[in-house]
């Protein structure tokens, strides 16, 4: 019998992982292999591209192409967002991506934001706004006005703010659902100024594993957790295995007093799937072949 079943790990190893010939491979490393790729590339030149869906704003003048003030040869996305504007039960104005992510695909992205003036007025409560995030979907078989299970989503980029006007970039990233929770908050260690463009780039691999993963920065720089640069973070980022939405734009906590807007300009996605096998499946086959 533990003969047969060593017959059919082998079997199975060097059929589904052929293209590794049948070689030894480290523990602690996935298999990914670069098969297809799709790109969204938006310049913001006189209308968005038609891959974005652009429903979840109060009105459709929360979104408009504006000329560059700096360069009139260039467009800007102005996305505005008013006190009181409700879609989808939250206070938002954004625009979306279904990219079709699921797990074993590694997706990179990048965007150049600016802030007016305005937009640092102060509140009188704490609160954040969000400018992009991957929002999760229901589990299989539900839809969002029937779905039992609440859960964070699991990677998300805001501007937190204080009582006493500080402004300052945050991410959370990982999963959160019942007891469980997994996320992790960082802080961007740079100063967010007025009339100044930021760049900000992301690749995250997804995976219902611990080798999910997240690189996000800032005009280069990584966020910290602690006053320590983490620049990977790390973890599981799919409850399942349906694939999230992207979305960016504005999204605010409750309580905001001040009307906001924010521009947007030169967004790229490059989304590619990989011939993928969980580090578990891995480490269970390295095990039998180091037993043989």
């Amino acid at each position: 019998m533990l003969a047969q079943y060593k017959l059919t790990i082998s079997i199975f190893l060097c059929t589904l992982v052929f293209f590794l010939s049948c070689k030894e491979q480290k523990p602690s490393q996935g298999i990914r292999k670069k098969v297809s790729e799709i790109i969204f590339d938006d310049p913001i030149q006189d209308s968005l591209k038609d891959f974005w869906y652009t429903h979840q704003v109060a009105s459709p003048d929360r979104l408009k192409i504006v000329n560059d003030p700096d360069n009139s040869n260039n467009d800007l996305l102005k996305v505005s967002l008013q006190v009181g504007d409700k879609v989808a039960g939250g206070s938002r104005s954004e625009i979306i991506i279904k990219p079709k992510d699921s797990f074993g695909y590694r997706n990179n992205y990048s965007f150049r934001f600016k802030f007016p003036k305005s937009f640092f007025e102060n509140e009188e409560k704490e609160g954040v706004i969000l400018l992009n995030q991957w929002h999760n979907v229901p589990y299989p078989g539900y839809n969002y006005t029937n779905q039992i299970v609440k859960v964070r989503v699991p990677f998300a980029m805001m501007v937190k703010h204080t009582t006493d006007g500080e402004f300052y970039m945050l991410l959370h990233y990982g999963l959160k659902v019942g007891i469980l929770n997994e996320m992790v908050f960082a802080k961007w260690p740079g100063n967010l100024k007025p009339d100044v463009w930021y760049t900000f780039e992301n690749e995250i691999f997804w995976s219902l594993y611990d080798d999910g993963y997240a690189i996000p920065k800032i005009d280069g720089t990584c966020f910290q957790v602690e006053d320590k640069d983490v620049c990977t973070f790390k973890g599981a980022n799919m409850y399942h295995v349906r694939p999230h939405d992207y979305k960016m734009g504005l999204y605010w906590s409750a309580g905001h007093m001040h009307d906001r807007y924010i521009y947007y300009d030169d967004f790229k996605m490059e989304s590619g799937r990989s011939s993928y096998f969980p580090t578990t499946l891995i480490d269970t086959i390295t095990t039998v072949k180091n037993n043989e």
